[in-house]
C-alpha cells in the first residue's frame, strides 16, 4: 500500500470499568503496532468512549491516558499542556465528584413518552433500553466533572480530527452523532457530557433547547456509523459485549445468581446489536477488528461498571490481553499489518496543530467530514 491505510477507531460505552478497559486496550496496541489512535482517520465515542475518544481525537498520547488512569505520575516531557492541567486532579479525583447532584428536582417518571412510542412502533431501529429511558425519570446526578476532564485539554471548541460523540435525543428519540455536520453545534465537552449521561442516573444534557441522554441506549458502540466511509480498516473496542463467560469458585447465592444471570443476557442482546453492525462496516468494503474483554479481563471487571475503586486492575488486565491476542491471534494479524503500517507512514501521525492546541493554543473549530 502506497499511502498511509485509513483507519477508523470506535470505542463503546462501559462506566468507569468500561473507560479503563479501553484505555488498557488502547495502549496495547500502541505498543504492539506502533499506532497511536490519536492517529486514526475518525474516531466514535459512546458514553465512556466519548471520553477516551475525545482525548485521543485530541491528540493526548494513549500512554499518557493510560499511566493516569493506573495512577502513574505524568511525564513533563510527552505531553506537557495536558499533563499540567491534569495533574491538578488525580484520576480518583474525578471519578469521586461524579456523583454530584444537580441540586435541581428531576421528572420522576416518563421522562420522554415519544421515545417509548418510536420504540413500540419501530422496534426493529431501536433498542429496549431506548424504551426503558423513556419509561424511567430523569436522573439526579451532574455530568459536570465529566465536562471539566475534556476541558481541562480543550476548554472551548471541537478537536481537529473528526470526532463524533454519540448520544440520544430524548425528545424525539433520534441517534445523534455530535461533531457530524447534521449534528447540532456545540463544543466537545458538553458533547461528551450528553454521549455520557445515563438515564435516571445522570441528568440530560440541553444542546441548542432539546434533552440528550447517553449513546449506548441506542448501541453500546454505534459501530454500524463508520460504514461507507471508505476506512481500510476500523478498531472496534467494546467493552460490553463479549464471547466469553465469567467462571465461579464456590457456590452462588440466588441474589448473585440472578445478577450475573441478567448481565449475561444483556451481553448476549449487545453482542447480537454488535455483529449486525460489524456486518455492515465489512460488506461496505471495510476490515473491522473487533476487541471485547477476554475471561481473563472478566476476572477483574466487576458486574458495577461505575466501580472506580477497580479502574486501575482493569486497565492493566486489558494492556496484558490485548497485547497477548495482538502477538498470537492468527485472524488478527491482516489487521495489525495495516497498524503497523499507518504507524510507520510518514501522514499517518498526530497534526502538529493539534499537539500545540492541546498544550496551550486552544483554537475553537467545528468538527468536518472525513479527510
Amino acid at each position: 500500500m502506497t499511502r498511509a491505510p485509513r483507519i477508523g477507531l470506535v470505542l463503546g460505552g462501559g462506566g468507569v470499568i468500561g473507560n479503563a478497559y479501553l484505555t488498557g486496550v488502547l495502549e496495547g496496541l500502541r505498543r504492539v503496532s506502533g499506532w497511536d489512535p490519536a492517529a486514526a482517520r475518525i474516531t466514535v465515542g459512546t458514553s465512556a468512549g466519548s471520553v477516551n475518544g475525545a482525548f485521543t481525537a485530541l491528540g493526548v498520547p494513549t500512554e499518557l491516558i493510560f499511566r493516569y488512569v493506573t495512577g502513574e505520575r505524568l511525564p513533563d516531557d510527552v505531553f506537557p499542556g495536558a499533563a499540567i492541567r491534569l495533574r491538578e486532579r488525580r484520576d480518583d479525583h474525578w471519578t469521586e465528584r461524579l456523583y454530584k447532584p444537580t441540586g435541581m428536582l428531576p421528572r420522576p417518571f416518563l421522562s420522554s413518552p415519544r421515545c417509548m412510542l418510536q420504540a413500540v412502533l419501530r422496534p426493529w431501529e431501536t433498542s429496549l433500553e431506548l424504551f426503558v429511558a423513556g419509561l424511567l425519570g430523569e436522573g439526579m446526578m451532574s455530568t459536570r466533572t465529566i465536562g471539566e476532564l475534556i476541558e481541562a485539554v480543550q476548554p472551548s471548541g471541537w478537536p481537529e480530527r473528526t470526532f463524533w460523540a454519540v448520544a440520544v435525543d430524548l425528545e424525539s428519540g433520534a441517534r445523534v452523532a455530535f461533531g457530524r455536520d447534521d449534528a447540532p453545534r456545540t463544543d466537545v465537552a458538553r458533547a461528551v457530557r450528553a454521549s455520557c449521561a445515563i438515564p435516571a442516573f445522570f441528568a440530560p444534557v440541553r444542546i441548542g433547547g432539546r434533552r440528550y441522554v447517553d449513546g449506548g441506549i441506542w448501541s453500546v458502540s454505534n459501530l454500524d456509523l463508520v460504514a461507507g466511509l471508505g476506512l481500510d480498516l476500523v478498531v472496534c473496542v467494546n467493552p460490553m459485549s463479549s464471547l466469553e463467560g465469567r467462571s465461579y469458585e464456590g457456590p452462588v447465592d440466588r441474589i448473585t445468581a440472578a445478577i450475573h444471570e441478567g448481565e449475561r443476557r444483556a451481553k448476549i442482546r449487545f453482542g447480537r446489536r454488535l455483529g449486525w453492525e460489524r456486518r455492515l462496516v465489512e460488506d461496505s468494503g471495510t476490515s473491522v477488528l473487533l476487541i471485547q474483554p477476554t475471561a481473563a479481563d472478566l476476572e477483574v471487571i466487576p458486574v458495577n461498571l461505575m466501580r472506580a475503586s477497580e479502574r486501575r486492575a482493569v486497565a492493566q488486565r486489558a494492556l496484558e490481553t490485548a497485547i497477548a491476542a495482538l502477538e498470537t491471534r492468527a485472524d488478527w494479524q491482516p489487521a495489525l499489518r495495516l497498524l503497523r503500517a499507518a504507524g510507520t507512514h510518514a501522514d499517518a501521525g498526530v497534526p502538529a496543530a493539534v499537539a500545540a492546541r492541546a498544550a496551550g493554543a486552544h483554537d475553537a473549530h467545528e468538527g468536518g467530514r472525513v479527510a
